[in-house]
C-alpha cells in the first residue's frame, strides 16, 4: 500500500476559537496535463483587456451578493480519545432564491454538527445538508430563506484557454467576498487532491479547469466567473502545493447533473 507520506499535501488551517480549524481548500500533490480539447465555436462576445476592468467591477457588484461564507463545526477525537471541536470555513454560491447553495463536499467535514451560512449582507442562517458526492467533491446545502440573490450558471464546455475569469471566495476564512482575477490556463486537467486528513484521504478529480486566478484557503466552493458572460463556469476547489498560480476548478457542467434531481435551473 502506498504510503500517504508520498503525497506532499496538507490541509490549509487557521486557528479558530483557539482550535485548529480546517479550511475549505484542497492542496493537490500532482497534476497531470490532460489532452486539452478545443472549445466549440461560440458567438459570445469576448472582451478586450482594455475594457475588462470596468466590466469586472460591475459583475462583482452583481455576483458577490450571491456568494456566501460557510462555517462548520465538527467533532473529532484526540490521541487520548477525548472529543474535540474543530471549526472550518469555506465558500458557497446561491443557486435559488429560496436558499439552495452549491459548495464543495470537502468544505463539509465528516461528523459536521453545525453548518452556518453568512450572506454578504452579514445575516446568518443554519444550513441543512441536502446531498453530497465525495467522488466529484460536490455538495448541496439549504437555508430557510426567500428572495435571495442568485448566480447564473454558464456553459463550461465553452471555456477557452486565455479567457479572463474572476474568482470570489471567503479567503482565509475571514475575508469574505475576496475577488481575484486571472485567465483560464488549461482545460481537462486531472489532479489528486486531499485535505490531509486520515478520514478523507485523497481523491482523484478529472476534467478540471486550470486557472491562475488566486485561490486561497477558504475559497473552496466559490464561483469562477467568465468575465465575457458574467456567468459561473466553475467552482474553485484546489491549488497545487508546489507551484504558483496553479488553481483548479470543477467545471460547472459537472455540477449540473448533481444539482438536477433537487432543483430545476435555467442556465445559459
Amino acid at each position: 500500500m502506498q504510503s500517504r507520506k508520498l503525497i506532499v499535501i496538507g490541509i490549509w488551517a487557521i486557528l479558530l476559537s483557539g482550535l485548529s480549524g480546517a479550511l475549505g481548500g484542497y492542496l493537490v500533490s500532482q497534476h497531470q496535463q490532460g489532452v486539452a480539447y478545443v472549445a466549440p465555436e461560440t458567438s459570445k462576445a469576448k472582451l478586450t483587456s482594455q475594457n475588462s476592468g470596468t466590466t469586472v467591477a460591475a459583475e462583482v457588484s452583481q455576483i458577490a451578493p450571491a456568494v456566501v461564507n460557510i462555517t462548520t463545526q465538527s467533532t473529532t477525537y484526540s490521541f487520548f480519545g477525548g472529543p474535540m471541536t474543530q471549526e472550518g470555513a469555506g465558500t458557497g454560491m446561491i443557486l435559488t432564491s429560496n436558499g439552495y447553495i452549491l459548495t464543495n463536499n470537502h468544505v463539509l467535514p465528516v461528523n459536521s454538527s453545525d453548518v452556518t451560512v453568512t450572506l454578504a449582507s452579514g445575516k446568518t442562517y443554519s444550513a441543512k445538508i441536502i446531498a453530497t458526492n465525495a467522488t466529484q467533491d460536490l455538495a448541496l446545502i439549504k437555508i430557510n430563506a426567500s428572495g435571495l440573490p442568485t448566480v447564473t450558471l454558464g456553459n463550461s464546455d465553452l471555456a477557452a484557454v486565455g479567457e479572463t475569469v474572476i474568482a470570489i471566495g471567503n479567503a482565509l476564512g475571514q475575508y469574505q467576498n475576496s475577488v481575484t482575477q486571472g485567465i483560464i490556463s488549461g482545460l481537462n486537467r486531472s489532479v489528486t487532491a486531499s485535505d490531509g486528513s486520515a478520514i478523507t484521504g485523497a481523491e482523484s478529480l478529472s476534467g478540471l479547469l486550470q486557472t491562475d486566478a488566486s485561490i486561497n484557503p477558504g475559497d473552496s466552493g466559490g464561483p469562477l466567473i467568465d468575465v465575457s458572460t458574467g456567468t459561473v463556469i466553475g467552482m474553485d476547489t484546489a491549488v497545487a502545493s508546489d507551484g504558483q498560480g496553479l488553481g483548479f476548478t470543477i467545471p460547472i457542467n459537472q455540477a449540473k447533473s448533481f444539482i438536477a434531481p433537487y432543483i430545476n435551473l435555467v442556465t445559459t
